[in-house]
């Protein structure tokens, strides 16, 4: 059993989601402000991840290193018994984060002005990754069907048809709503992809979280010829909380994109790796399979307190989440506008991410993390709580 209620003061790290001055000047908060918005959470890291980091600490050289065979044998073996794929050690590149990876992606098999489609709504990166590198921003809406998103498959299709599309980024789970596509919307995919000749960008940094294992499908698993057009982002960052330490890495099956990827990486000085990156994803990928599966239990019924809190609050909806430490939250009946929305999470002293954020067609919704230890998240929900039961209050008072 690994004890998750145990807080720890972020602040001391230096970490950027618990920053007081950037708390105040991004939300107008002060004393007291319980962050939820940034994509990482408030716990401990795990114990072995720790060790190994310490243990390498000791060693008195951090200058220029390699990715030894430990680290390609612990993704290979991790991607095996977690996901049923298959990866050769060719097929992996040790990069700096997914987000600046993206944009190499961009570079390195676009021109500029060319199309590159993203489904919205979407982590406003993707679409930064397009616009900051000249590339035309195209964007497929996702379809909310009893509070639960689908892929329009028509319109991508329309949209690969007529607009000369280059690549397409998918989000698998998806961001904000952690909605967990099946095999066969995936395999849907691959055949657009394959059939138009669009390059598959397929981020899965959130699938180690998974309430139901069984639910999900890699990408490199739903259909048999698509890793001969794909790029898969892949990290551990998310699921063990190692976001400063950049360890995030692609599986390129073809030796003519590995290519082209490499020689774009060398073109913008992309060499060798964090010295603390390494040890971190080897021990993550080795020692700590059951903190995280406990993990994601407490993560999950972190979702379940709110969802029982929000039975309180009928206008406001939560999409069930099927992975991740997010919520996302439709307050369209609640509030009349994004306005309001803020001035009701700074009168209870939270952070969130706004849905205007995410791109487009997030409007009206809220995005915030339940990755905390119990006793802040119940503290979190009962500010939610005193604050919905004053708004009511004075909105009845008018």
């Amino acid at each position: 059993m690994y004890d998750f209620n145990i807080k720890i003061d972020r602040r001391l790290g230096h970490s950027r989601k618990w920053n007081p001055q950037l708390i105040a000047t991004k939300f107008g908060l002060g004393e007291g402000a319980i962050p939820l918005d940034l994509a990482d959470v408030d716990v401990a890291v795990a114990e072995p991840i720790r060790e190994a980091l310490v243990k390498r600490a000791m060693v008195p050289d951090y200058s220029y290193t390699f990715v030894p065979d430990e680290f390609y044998d612990a993704v290979i073996d991790w991607n095996k018994r977690r996901f049923q794929q298959v990866i050769e050690k060719e097929w992996i590149k040790l990069t700096f984060g997914t987000v600046s990876t993206l944009h190499y992606i961009v570079q390195a098999f676009s021109k500029e002005k060319e199309a590159i489609l993203i489904n919205t709504p979407a982590y406003a990166p993707f679409a930064e990754a397009v616009l900051h590198n000249g590339r035309t921003l195209l964007t497929s809406s996702l379809i909310n069907r009893e509070n639960r998103y689908y892929i329009d498959f028509e319109d991508i299709e329309y949209q690969f048809r007529t607009n000369d599309v280059k690549i397409y980024i998918l989000c698998s789970p998806q961001n904000p709503s952690g909605r967990v596509w099946t095999k066969d919307e995936l395999n849907r995919l691959a055949e657009l992809c394959l059939t138009y000749q669009v390059l598959l960008v397929c981020d899965e940094i959130h699938r180690d979280i998974l309430f139901e294992v069984e639910s999900f499908t890699t990408i490199a698993n739903a259909h048999p010829k698509i890793m001969d057009q794909c790029i898969l982002c892949l990290s551990p960052n998310k699921a063990f909380n190692l976001g400063g330490l950049k360890t995030s890495y692609v599986v390129i099956k073809n030796p003519i994109l590995r290519q082209i990827f490499y020689q774009q990486l060398e073109a913008n000085s992309i060499t060798s790796p964090h010295v603390f990156a390494v040890p971190a994803i080897i021990a993550a990928y080795t020692h700590c399979e059951a903190w995280l599966d406990e993990w994601t239990a407490y993560i999950k019924e972190n979702m379940n307190l709110l969802h029982h809190c929000f039975e309180d609050i009928p206008e406001a909806i939560i999409m069930p989440a099927e992975s991740s430490f997010l919520a996302w939250i439709d307050v369209h009946q609640l509030f009349h506008n994004e306005e309001e929305m803020t001035a009701f999470f700074k009168e209870a002293n939270l952070t969130m991410v706004p849905g205007s954020y995410f791109v487009q067609d997030g409007e009206g919704f809220v995005r915030i993390c339940v990755g905390l230890p119990r006793d802040t998240w119940l503290t979190v929900l009962e500010r939610i709580k005193k604050t919905y039961l004053n708004y009511k209050k004075r909105s009845l008072e008018k």
